[in-house]
């Protein structure tokens, strides 16, 4: 698996923080791969360490078997699981479940471990947390922690800073949104009337008091006022809907299906399975719109995910963040066959994106980069944390920096970056067309292509020996980020420089010979190809009827 350079970056940063200081906090969001960097991070510091063992600390079960099977994977280390009725400590790597070393007696077989890697670590100021984080120090005092999160700040205050003196690296959302690894919000922020209303709300244990925002928000002639906007912005998309209080949520869910779409609510006092269920039928396409009450913040990944509507007042910048990523993911055609999502909108009726700024403002690739000779991290004056240059908010405290406007524009901003993801790949990207409606890079296990129909970008791929398979629906941008992914899953970096050797050698008498074969149709200038270009070329054609069933398949299903 090749890292993408942000992932290598984190990787490089995480590691200098850790000798220097003990521990580290990354903050990355969703889709921006941070099991990936733990692995990458896992692997480069147990790589010369024979003795060394990591214990990978996570709040689920769930959790506890992906982290395993993708850390275990990219590290090729042994690993093995301490939860429920298991507790082996003899893997490199042990995963082991929050609340099976929350008790003492568990942590009594505690082995002395190297490391200790905390995911979600918003989680760690926790008793159950700082338990395992104190046991583990006990026996080792030279432990080293690296704390994984999307949103380190916690909405109850209780700070981070004991456990974590300082954040080694930061991805905004905007970066993978203008990257094309996450699609962009479109956000609509709606007067019901009740602004004054909301915005006298008291605050309570750290959030806004819910009863009362229920109050204001749970009626009838609202309600009806939210099924009519999602009607006009947002019908036949898969949405979500964040609510004040369960009752709120059951009475919005009741509106739509008075309405004639299908909706349910879920809870956190729902059954485990039942839960599972409603949250199955709805990632099936069988349910339109789930309605909750903060169930949905964390652990729910639906790709078809095409709109979030806020119906609840968010006093902390992290609980909008973490709803509205519930519908960045992008789609995998291969698994949701007919679905296209290029963004995401977001319906908010409570005045948190006019709070807390729409995620729009967040895309901003200008980095703070040190000047030669400069510190590339700065202290927050207010905790004195330390945190990347480029930090705007400190993650511990949330003090706000300062900085002079830029003159780049977002769309300036996003047209570099399609420059810049093209150079910064590993493969080189081949125009198969004179036009530009058709790119293809190769590697030694596959291939990678990128198709336009006229309306949308379709990524495909085909690893070695396996058929073609569709990757992702959407932009240009999109499409790529999708298409680098998949050669950088199934190629090495060993792998892209070979094949990137090939654009210095012509093309061979034999694949000038297969070309002519399969209906090239510029045979004489295929001497002027090189031995790279002409695979690519090769590959096109010997593949070009599954390519375009594929595009021109997914292209109907869309119109239709």
């Amino acid at each position: 698996m090749i890292p993408r350079d942000y992932q290598k970056a984190a990787v490089a940063a995480a590691r200098d923080r850790l000798a220097t200081h003990g521990n580290t906090l990354l903050v990355l969001p969703t889709g921006a791969g941070k099991t990936a960097i733990a692995g990458f991070c896992i692997g480069e510091e147990l790589e010369h360490c024979r003795e060394d063992r990591v214990l990978v600390l996570q709040h689920t079960d769930e959790l506890v078997d992906q982290n395993r099977s993708s850390i275990g994977a990219i590290t090729g280390l042994s690993t093995s699981v301490v939860k429920a009725e298991q507790d082996n400590w003899d893997g490199r790597i042990v995963f082991g479940s929050v609340q099976t070393l929350a008790r003492a007696n568990r942590r009594a077989h505690m082995a002395a471990v190297s490391h200790l890697v905390i995911d979600e670590c918003h989680r760690a100021a926790s008793t159950s947390y700082q338990a395992v984080i104190d046991d583990a120090r006990s026996l080792n005092p030279n432990l080293k922690l690296l704390g994984l999160s999307a949103t380190p700040s916690r909405g109850d205050g209780r700070s981070l800073r004991k456990t974590f003196n300082n954040v080694g690296y930061q991805v905004r959302i905007g970066a993978l949104i203008a990257q094309g690894l996450l699609v962009p919000p479109r956000t609509f922020t709606i007067d019901l009337g009740v602004g004054d209303e909301l915005a006298g709300l008291d605050a309570t244990a750290g959030d806004f008091d819910m009863r009362a925002a229920d109050r204001v928000l749970n009626r009838a002639v609202l309600t009806d006022a939210v099924v009519e906007h999602w009607e006009e912005k947002a019908a036949e998309r898969q949405t979500i809907f964040f609510c004040a209080t369960v009752d709120h949520a059951t009475a919005v869910a009741e509106a739509f299906c008075a309405a004639g779409h299908a909706a349910e609510m879920i809870s956190g006092d729902m059954p485990t399975k039942e839960r599972a269920a409603a949250i199955a039928r709805f990632d099936r396409g069988e349910t339109r719109i789930l309605t909750n009450c903060m169930v949905l913040t964390e652990g729910f990944d639906s790709q078809p995910v095409g709109c979030i509507g806020i119906l609840r007042p968010m006093l902390h910048k992290g609980t909008f963040i973490q709803a509205v990523g519930r519908g960045l993911r992008r789609v995998d055609p291969a698994r949701y066959p007919g679905i296209i999502k290029t963004d995401c909108v977001v319906l908010d009726f409570a005045g948190a994106a006019l709070r807390h700024g729409s995620l729009e403002q967040e895309i901003d690739l200008d980095a703070d980069d040190p000047e030669p000779g400069q510190a590339p991290w700065k202290l927050c004056p207010c905790c004195e944390a330390e945190l990347p240059l480029a930090a705007r908010i400190c993650d511990f405290c949330g003090h706000v920096f300062t900085r002079e406007a830029s003159d780049k524009t977002v769309l300036d901003s996003f047209e570099m970056m399609e420059i810049d993801l093209l150079d910064r790949s590993p493969f080189a990207w081949e125009p198969l067309q004179a036009d530009g409606s058709a790119l293809m890079a190769s590697g030694f296990e596959g291939w990678a292509g990128v198709f336009h129909d006229g309306t949308l970008w379709h990524a495909l791929g085909q690893p070695r020996g396996k058929p073609v398979k569709p990757l992702a629906i959407g932009t240009r941008v999109q499409a790529l980020a999708a298409a680098d992914d998949f050669l950088r899953t199934t190629e090495t970096g060993t792998a892209s420089i070979k094949s990137r050797r090939w654009l210095n050698d012509p093309a061979s008498l034999r694949q000038i010979e297969l070309l002519a074969r399969a209906g090239h149709k510029a045979e004489g200038h295929d001497f002027g190809l090189s031995k790279y270009a002409a695979n690519c070329h090769l590959n096109f054609l010997w593949n070009r009827a599954a390519i375009q069933r594929s595009v021109l398949g997914a292209a109907a299903r869309v119109a239709a």
